[in-house]
């Protein structure tokens, strides 16, 4: 079973170098949690740890897709949108963790069209990351697990806007991780599933890619692409104009995701992301910072 090691151990054997590198890559999935568009990896945290990030995040952009077609329209203008996250993932025993996440939005646009600016909480997702399946190989080991949770509104915040800090929507996610990690220090996480989505958005298929590795035991970077298909939906460009929340919102998005372990117990993390494909949505480039606190 996974465990940490004490932090003046300083094993050389196979299990102790993934224990050693466990304590940097658990830390970087939470980098990846507070933003979902990035996904989950494989790591868990270990019975009675618990983990905490605090992040700022900017998503911003003045292009986006209406239904295929890009467009800048004046009404639209540059929108900015702020997310303050407090993320946490505690383990319930060494194959389980319970994660809860919550964000506080900030949305505005400089358009002539005159969207109000929106400030408010916006979604709680509640998870269950288990692990079904561990194997131990020659170069490392490789996991299954199953990633059950929901997604609920926090407030009845403004969904039908230029400025809509969210789909104001309940989903029920159910997805699966296959991981994959070295004696030498890298990884590989691939999440997908099927989201159902309660009222009008419609369910989504998510698929998130992940591949790093941890340098000197403290500082772990890790590239990440993930891609979103809606089952159906409408475009913006119908006549009339549909409710966004409606809308067949889709992306495909890359990024990096970095964490830097300053000891046993503290990290920074950060994040950098753009979009180079989408339906009914922004060409959003972005940056995340964080605060990693670990017990």
């Amino acid at each position: 079973m996974q465990t940490f090691a004490p932090p003046h151990h300083r094993s050389t054997s196979r299990l102790g170098l993934l224990r050693r590198f466990a304590r940097c890559g658990v830390a970087l999935a939470l980098s990846t949690g507070a933003i979902a568009a990035q996904g989950e990896t494989g790591f868990l945290r270990g019975q009675g740890n618990l983990d905490v990030v605090l992040s700022y995040n900017l998503d911003t952009y003045d292009e986006f897709w209406m239904g295929r077609e890009k467009v800048s329209p004046a009404g639209v203008g540059e929108v900015d949108r702020t997310t303050y996250n407090l993320y946490a993932a505690y383990g319930l025993n060494d194959d389980v963790d319970l994660i809860l996440s919550g964000s506080y939005v900030e949305s505005e646009s400089d358009g002539t069209a005159g969207a109000p600016d929106e400030r408010d909480f916006q979604d709680l997702v509640v998870a269950a990351k288990w692990r079904l399946l561990r194997r131990q190989y020659g170069w490392g080991e490789a996991s299954f697990l199953v990633l059950p949770g929901v997604k609920v509104p926090l407030t009845d915040y403004e969904d039908n806007a230029i400025t809509a800090i969210g789909d104001g929507n309940v989903d029920w996610r159910l997805r699966v991780v296959g991981h994959a990690q070295t004696h030498q220090g890298f990884f590989a996480s691939l999440e997908t599933g099927y989201d159902f989505r309660v009222g009008d958005p419609p369910n989504e298929f998510p698929l998130h890619l992940q591949v790093g590795g941890t340098i000197a035991d403290r500082v772990t970077i890790a590239p990440f692409i993930s891609r979103i298909n809606a089952q159906g939906g409408t475009d913006i460009s119908d006549v009339p104009m549909p409710a966004f929340p409606t809308n067949e919102e889709e992306y495909s998005r890359a990024g990096i995701n970095a964490y830097v372990r300053i000891n046993d117990h503290f990290g920074l993390t950060g994040n950098y992301r753009t979009t180079f494909d989408g339906r009914n949505t922004g060409d959003v480039e972005g940056f995340s910072l964080g605060l990693v606190f670990r017990r």
